[in-house]
């Protein structure tokens, strides 16, 4: 018997023929070039054979796979601060000495490096220096009140600083592809990180998939459903924390075999990720201070969050 294949590999039907039809005088052999299968035998095993090839060289229905990778992201941050300076002088020249022989004269004022307010016709007096600096970061809002004596014999600056930012953003990735049934099928799209190793003068040049990766072995039941094994993996760059020009790679990974329904939607993985962060800058002791204490610290909070869902959805496309 010689038999042309039209959707099974003769290669393949060759095993389960000679385990089950063929008989001990019986042989096969195969054409991979026109997918031919040879048979030689009995009258009553060729018959058999016949039958088995017939049922089993028929079409083979597909699958279409359709991923959705959902990621949200939300972002918080508010800052508050405070800066003062403080800036006094006993001298002859104000007319306000101690009256002692010592200290007879003296001056205060901030330490900390910086001058506030703008300048003045007798900067010595006048120009404020901080002393204490706890100003909001990069603040985009800020309000300052500057209070002075007429002769200039005390001045006192301070500047309140505000800044608060929220951010939401999402990404969301829909790899698709189609095999038959019990192929698997993979779906990549990405870049290849390139890394560099330097062993005994020698420079070696390796690439690291970055990628949206999806592999499905899809099995079509009895009862129209659909049973999948799914590795479904999303790695993207993250060149903000790079070293020496190589970033990490941010994964995102599910391995796992679900039946579902054709042409229903499940949930086959999901992750929440939040971090929260209170930072408390002040000066020892001198925050405590009933009612003043917000003159000597600088709040702030900061609140990331993110949540990442797999959907996966197959579809039985008939031929």
């Amino acid at each position: 018997m010689t038999r042309a294949l039209s959707y099974a590999r003769a290669e393949d039907l060759r095993a389960l023929l000679t385990a089950t039809v063929l008989s001990s005088r019986g042989s096969i052999q195969t054409d991979p070039r026109t997918n031919t299968i040879i048979i030689n035998d009995l009258p009553d095993r060729l018959q058999r054979a016949t039958d088995l090839v017939s049922t089993l060289d028929a079409p083979q229905p597909q699958v279409e796979i359709e991923a959705r990778i959902v990621q949200t992201t939300r972002q918080f941050a508010r800052t508050l601060g405070v800066q003062w300076g403080i800036g006094g002088q006993m001298s002859n020249t104000l007319g306000n000495t101690t009256g002692l022989a010592f200290p007879n004269q003296g001056s205060v004022g901030g330490r900390t490096g910086l001058s506030q307010g703008p300048g003045a016709p007798n900067p010595g007096f006048d120009n404020v220096p901080t002393a204490v600096n706890l100003a909001a970061s990069g603040a985009s809002s800020a309000i300052g009140v500057a209070l002075g004596s007429l002769n200039g014999a005390l001045n006192l600056d301070v500047a309140l600083s505000a800044l608060e930012k929220q951010g939401q953003g999402r990404l969301l990735s829909t790899p698709r592809v189609t095999t038959q049934n019990n192929v698997e099928a993979e779906m990549t799209q990405g870049v290849q990180i390139p890394i560099q190793t330097v062993a005994n003068n020698t420079v070696t040049v390796t690439f690291k998939d970055a990628a949206l990766t999806l592999k499905v072995t899809p099995q079509i039941t009895a009862a129209n459903t659909v049973i999948m094994r799914i590795s479904l993996e999303n790695a993207a760059p993250d060149f903000s924390k790079a070293i020496n020009n190589i970033p990490p790679i941010d994964t995102q990974r599910a391995i796992t075999q679900v039946l579902v329904q054709n042409g229903d939607t499940t949930v086959i993985g999901g992750i929440y990720v939040s971090n929260e962060q209170v930072n408390k800058d002040r000066t020892p002791a001198l925050y405590r201070l009933p009612l003043l204490g917000w003159l000597f610290r600088r709040d702030g909070i900061t609140d990331d969050s993110r949540e990442l869902l797999i959907f996966i959805t197959p579809r039985i496309l008939t031929i």
